[in-house]
């Protein structure tokens, strides 16, 4: 009988991905999208335009898909140059040891989108058989099936999600322009154009929003590390770059013309409930398969224990925050991961162009110190500047990650070049 190792393929997640496994940029934009196409991304569009308007909910999509879509141009860049992974880049600043800090710190991250997806999963799934069938179904039974699909797929690894995408992406893409055009036949002249919402905070919505989408960029390297060129990882991002806008909106826009914010409530009003309960299987699956996937990479970092493990052990910890209903708390994890996860980017993006020069080595880790300090003082730093800003009345940019980014690259760049040289490892290897 054959090992898991040979059955299962190799992820790379300590080691560059070979240039004979590489995919098209399209085939990863795809995969991209397909992270997009969810219920929280859904929910979220729906829930900013109720609070500030759909017109004002528009320009907060593209305005903040748009900007992080040039960091997410330089973080793609990084990965198909080095064909690393995240969190492999991440130990070339942040240090061996400190790294593992910073991939704790992810895999929660990961995990807790995982949970919040599987959460609302099943119970939208439970809600579409009772409006469907009548039959009373407990959600968590559809969050273990659901989450189980994800794992299988997880373990399969990328090509398995690229094979996935490629077919059902456009689907779903179809389907909800589908349930866009439905609606739009049904809203009153000027219905869309007029609604002002609850009348609160625009920052606010900004700040989700960029929660919400953040984790993209800032692994971006897990997906274009398999890019065939250059011009392949960048068009990797038009997934992000278009996708998210267009589910953040069209969430919005039938929120606001059936009055529910409720994925199955919206496709029950326009009458398409059980295509749409197709769809959010399908599209539900490719998400939470690429956060496990992620948080996957970011455990091999600090276990050597063999991939699929990971992979099954974060989906048991993750499916049973889920069960326990995470998402009651989503919002207010959404507004944490605007403040602590954009320096990351920064830092990494800093050290690759500016202080290594585009060249990593994989046996300069095996030389270099285990902590990374102007990475790790850099990264407490812009948190806590983000934080005050966000919390505790403080202004700089008027945005706290705008504010995170940029105290990030600053604080990096100058600790690591007047830092005492016991804290910061050579950037090249000696000789």
């Amino acid at each position: 009988m054959s090992s898991n190792e040979d059955v299962i393929p190799d992820g790379y997640d300590r080691r560059p991905v070979p240039q004979s496994e590489t995919v098209s940029g399209v085939g990863l934009a795809l995969i991209t999208l397909g992270i997009g196409m969810t219920l929280p991304v859904f929910w979220l569009g729906a829930d900013v335009t109720q609070k500030v308007g759909f017109s004002n909910a528009l320009l907060v999509f593209i305005g903040v898909c748009g900007l992080l879509g040039v960091l997410c141009a330089l973080t793609a860049t990084v990965g198909v140059r080095t064909r690393l992974s995240t969190y492999m880049v991440l130990q070339f600043s942040f240090g061996r040891h400190g790294a593992k800090l910073i991939n704790l710190t992810m895999a929660v991250t990961l995990l807790g989108f995982y949970a919040a997806t599987a959460d609302i999963f099943g119970s939208t799934v439970a809600s579409a058989v009772h409006s469907a069938w009548g039959i009373e179904t407990p959600a968590w039974l559809h969050c273990l099936w659901g989450s189980l699909l994800m794992t299988l797929m997880a373990i399969y690894g990328l090509r398995g999600l690229d094979r996935l995408s490629i077919w059902s992406v456009p689907l779903m893409a179809a389907f909800m322009l589908f349930a866009l055009y439905l609606g739009v036949q049904r809203a009153a002249p000027g219905q869309l154009g007029g609604f002002a919402g609850s009348g609160d905070s625009l920052a606010l919505a900004v700040a989700s929003t960029i929660g919400m989408v953040i984790l993209t960029p800032v692994l971006m390297p897990d997906f274009t590390r398999y890019a065939r060129t250059g011009k392949d990882a960048l068009i990797a991002i038009l997934g992000m770059v278009l996708g998210f806008p267009f589910v953040l909106s069209v969430g919005g826009a039938l929120s606001v013309i059936t009055g529910q914010s409720e994925i199955m409530l919206v496709m029950a009003a326009l009458g398409v409930l059980l295509p749409a309960l197709a769809v959010l299987v399908f599209s539900t699956w490719i998400t939470n398969t690429a956060n496990l996937y992620s948080a996957t990479l970011t455990l091999a970092t600090v276990s050597r224990a063999p991939s699929w493990k990971l992979t099954v052990a974060g989906s048991l910890v993750a499916t049973g925050l889920a069960v326990g209903g995470f998402m009651s708390h989503f919002l207010d994890f959404v507004m944490t991961l605007s403040i602590v996860i954009p320096p990351l980017a920064s830092i990494y993006v800093a050290d690759f162009f500016v202080v290594r020069k585009q060249r990593y080595d994989l046996d300069e880790l095996a030389r270099s110190r285990g902590f990374g300090w102007p990475a790790l003082v850099s990264w407490a730093l812009a948190s806590g500047v983000a934080w005050m800003t966000s919390f505790e009345g403080w202004s700089l940019s008027s945005q706290p990650t705008l504010d995170s980014l940029l105290v990030a690259l600053l604080a990096y760049l100058l600790l690591y070049r007047f830092a005492p040289v016991t804290l910061a490892a050579p950037p090249h290897p000696q000789r």
